[in-house]
């Protein structure tokens, strides 16, 4: 009778096979990140739209007209601009839950409960502590958004430039499709702009530097570049929300080349 010996790995061929599966991880392991950051653009792209949808139903109800902004960028807010702002006007319009924080959004203004650094009120807590009449120091509020209007679009914060202005109501619009209105809020701020906690940005402002320097500007208001490209340059790509409804992921030279040219200022926008 015949015996069989049992043959085991050998300490290279073991060490092969764990050469040879280490580089297969390094290999799927962008692939997977990637993966997962494209997931939650798309994620993101569904917020926006989501928002343009309930926007849509609060014109048609309201004869065309916009929603408003309310935070500001500079000096502290007062509530009738807070309670004015469209992260509160649209909560009758959501029909669901709609989330207005994206979630690429990792920025440190965003209250300690919700994962940031900053002592300040979250909008639910602001909200309750003002619906039971108690004074609320709205010098202390923490990021409420990630995404934020175009100010051309608005009446509070509208830039006043154009005689047709405010562009306040679709009917003042040429082209819906053409126009943006909901963009991503850059998440960090600087001591004179503090755009992180508002919920517009002034794009007006974007052509008034130097040849070129329109992206930087805008970078210090607008999130050009959190899917992807090189921050603060005309290759950044973003989302953005259109009037008539849809969202897409473009780069900002797509939506921006100078004051005469974008698709901000509804009176150029094509």
């Amino acid at each position: 009778m015949r015996s069989g010996t049992l043959r085991g790995f050998t300490l290279i061929e073991l060490l092969v096979v764990i050469a040879v599966i280490a580089v297969l991880i390094g290999i799927m392991l962008p692939a997977l990140g990637q993966a997962r950051k494209s997931a939650r653009s798309l994620v993101c792209l569904s917020n926006i739209r989501q928002i343009e949808v309930a926007h849509a139903l609060y014109a048609d109800t309201y004869k065309g007209a916009f929603v408003d902004a309310g935070l500001t960028h500079g000096g502290p807010p007062n509530t009738a601009s807070i309670n004015a702002s469209w992260i509160n006007t649209l909560k009758p319009f959501y029909g669901g839950t709609v989330n207005v924080r994206s979630p690429l959004d990792k920025s440190e203004f965003w209250a300690t409960s919700q994962g940031g650094q900053d002592p300040g009120y979250t909008l639910d807590e602001f909200t309750a502590l003002a619906a039971a009449g108690k004074a609320v120091p709205l010098t202390k509020l923490a990021r409420w958004t990630s995404y934020g209007l175009n100010d051309w679009l608005t009446t509070r914060t509208a830039p006043g430039l154009e005689p047709r202005e405010p562009f306040n109501n679709l009917s003042k619009i040429e082209a819906p499709s053409a126009t943006v209105h909901f963009l991503q809020m850059t998440q960090t701020q600087t001591a004179t702009a503090k755009y992180a906690k508002s919920d517009h940005v002034h794009s007006a402002e974007w052509g008034d530097g130097p040849p070129n320097s329109a992206p930087a500007i805008a970078s210090t208001q607008l999130d050009l570049a959190v899917h992807g490209g090189k921050a603060s340059t005309w290759n950044g790509l973003s989302n953005y929300g259109y009037l008539d409804g849809h969202a897409a992921t473009q780069r900002f030279r797509e939506v921006y080349t100078d004051y005469e040219k974008n698709r901000f200022l509804p009176r150029v926008a094509r």
